[in-house]
């Protein structure tokens, strides 16, 4: 799916093609550029309490295959 189609606040499942890493949940937060923001549920709290979880893919990858959540 292509991050054009998402939206905002729209949980999501972000998978490496290779299958070299196990898929990550989250909510999608913004684009910013040419970038995707997300904010990731394994993520959160690993730099500390403060930390959001917030991390950003770059749209144009070909690494990673985001699905809305719901439709998996």
């Amino acid at each position: 799916m292509k991050t054009s189609h998402l939206k905002q606040g729209q949980r999501v499942v972000i998978t490496r093609k290779d299958g070299s890493r196990p898929p990550r949940h989250g909510v999608f937060l913004r684009r910013d550029r040419r970038m995707a923001v997300f904010c990731i549920d394994e993520f959160i709290g690993m730099r500390g309490e403060n930390d959001k979880g917030i991390t950003t893919f770059s749209i144009n990858s070909n690494d990673f295959d985001v699905t809305a959540e719901e439709t998996r």
